[in-house]
């Protein structure tokens, strides 16, 4: 929340480089030296900045090499965590002489270092309340960045980006931001999956919700054999009437029926394009850049203003900044409902396959495609991802 206080945002903002600069460099009789170990791809090579001596990241070719192999491999819809780590240990590679194992592979993946950050990076993090350091002029489609956990940021920087920093890094990146972000976007969407994992009885779990409160529904199998979907609010104290005796089969029938018409009207795989290639991404963005000119000039108008007018451009700025807020909410889902080319290719072929394709690539398609779906009493409402 901005307040009176903001004319002191530039005095912050050198507050934070400060930070930046103390987390990441210690002093010695030599000068700044870098600390810890480089990221796998790169070797530190002595530099002279500003007249500090210090080091900067430097490609390593042969583990750069790599690390560009690994991004291209899980940038695939269909590579896992397991594919990757099984590729590396069959060819004997080591990374810091050891054998890549999923915690390190993660982390790989999921570090800005590597990535050539342009404004299409710069408006990720934003969307995800990571502090940015670094003006948007810096994001040139060359440079990685540091990613530093925030001081008061309440999770882990590699499980959640709010409230952490981020800067522009001296060195070059290794893969394309366009890269590294379907490799991001795509560890975000299999977290969300894996949370649905338990999933045995419908391919429709984690999506059928109760038309009258909203609660998820249960399919549970009686003595015929037959599952029918029941309210596990009104299962658990009778406070919802339920949505009457529905078979789960016949849900999964209607909903497969639906996805087909769905397809067939047009929502084919060609109609999915780059994520900054959707027109509501583009107007989003040009929205969020509209209200960062708007606050960028009345903060300047603060100069020499008397106490009416301070009090106006305050009020102004927190309602800007509260719609702001509100625009990168709806960027970021729009980044999570986001679905490649190739994987509606795949959604478009597993729907042709359908009684050939096993439950968990009915539970890929089914997520894919659909947000939500309420059962009602004699109908089926499916809210659809596009």
């Amino acid at each position: 929340m901005l307040n009176i206080c903001i004319v002191f945002a530039q005095l912050e903002r050198e507050t934070i480089q400060k930070r930046v600069s103390d987390a990441y460099y210690s002093r010695s009789q030599k000068g700044f030296r870098m600390g810890g170990k480089p990221p796998y791809g790169y070797r530190l090579e002595e530099i002279l900045m500003e007249g500090i001596h210090t080091k900067k990241l430097v490609e390593e070719p042969g583990e750069a090499a790599i690390v560009r192999e690994i991004f291209d491999m899980y940038e695939q819809p269909d590579t896992s965590y397991g594919d990757i780590t099984r590729y590396y240990a069959e060819k004997g590679v080591q990374f810091y002489g050891k054998e890549l194992i999923r915690s390190m592979l993660a982390q790989l993946l999921r570090n800005p270092v590597y990535v050539r950050a342009d404004m299409d990076v710069y408006r990720f993090f934003r969307s995800h309340g990571t502090n940015i350091v670094s003006s948007p002029e810096q994001f040139d489609g060359i440079h990685g960045c540091y990613l530093y956990q925030g001081r008061d940021a309440q999770t882990d920087k590699l499980q959640n980006l709010k409230g952490h920093m981020l800067v522009v890094a001296p060195h070059e990146g290794l893969v394309s931001s366009e890269q590294w972000l379907n490799c991001r976007i795509k560890l975000m969407r299999n977290k969300t999956i894996q949370a649905n994992r338990k999933a045995v009885n419908t391919w429709l779990a984690g999506k059928v919700k109760c038309g009258n409160c909203g609660y998820a529904l249960m399919s549970i199998k009686i003595q015929s054999g037959k599952q029918y979907l029941r309210c596990t609010k009104r299962l658990n104290n009778k406070a919802c009437p339920g949505c009457g005796k529905v078979y789960t089969e016949d849900v999964e029938n209607y909903v497969y029926k639906e996805m087909v018409r769905k397809l067939r009207e047009g929502q084919s795989p060609a109609t999915y394009t780059k994520l900054n290639e959707n027109p509501q991404v583009k107007q989003i963005y040009r929205e969020i850049e509209e209200m960062e000119k708007e606050i960028s000039l009345l903060v300047d108008s603060l100069a020499g203003a008397g106490e009416t007018l301070t009090d106006y451009i305050n009020q102004r700025v927190e309602e800007i900044d509260q719609m702001h807020q509100l625009k990168l909410e709806k960027l970021s889902v729009l980044a999570e409902n986001h679905a490649t080319p190739e994987q509606m290719e795949k959604v478009a072929s597993n729907i042709s396959l359908w009684g050939e394709i096993d439950f968990e690539e009915k539970r890929f398609t089914v997520d894919k495609m659909i947000r939500s779906l309420k059962v009602f009493p004699g109908s089926v409402q499916i809210q659809w991802k596009f």
